[in-house]
């Protein structure tokens, strides 16, 4: 396994089991076509939702602080970790409401359809 340092986002999906080999590459040719960070691509693609993005971000932040560590850097104020920890957390929520609606969206739209459906028959 890589350093964390050097441990990429799609390689934490693919380590995870979250996405194949061929789904990342996949991602990655995506990402150089539009230029768009690859989390997106992978959620835009249906490779991954947001709350499992959030994980895998987290993870990848929580490997650069123990690097940090490991690094014998200075350690970052107590308020400065604090704050960052609160932004990540009010980051997850935010992607688990917004997955949360869409999937009521989703199930508004299915029975609209599905009555439409019966009414034409």
């Amino acid at each position: 396994m890589e350093t964390a340092a050097r441990r990429r986002l799609g390689d934490i999906f693919v380590e995870r089991g979250l996405i194949t080999d061929e789904q990342l590459k996949e991602a990655l040719f995506k990402q150089c076509e539009t230029g768009a960070k690859l989390g997106e691509v992978l959620v835009d693609l249906g490779f991954v939702d947001r709350v499992a993005l959030a994980g895998v971000i987290g993870e990848q932040w929580d490997d650069l602080r123990v690097t940090r560590g490991e690094r014998k850097a200075p350690e970052p104020e107590p308020m400065r970790d604090l704050h960052e920890l609160t932004q990540l957390e009010v980051l997850k929520q935010a992607l688990v409401e917004r997955d949360r609606r869409i999937a009521q969206q989703d199930a508004t739209i299915s029975a609209l359809l599905a009555q439409l459906g019966g009414a034409a028959a």
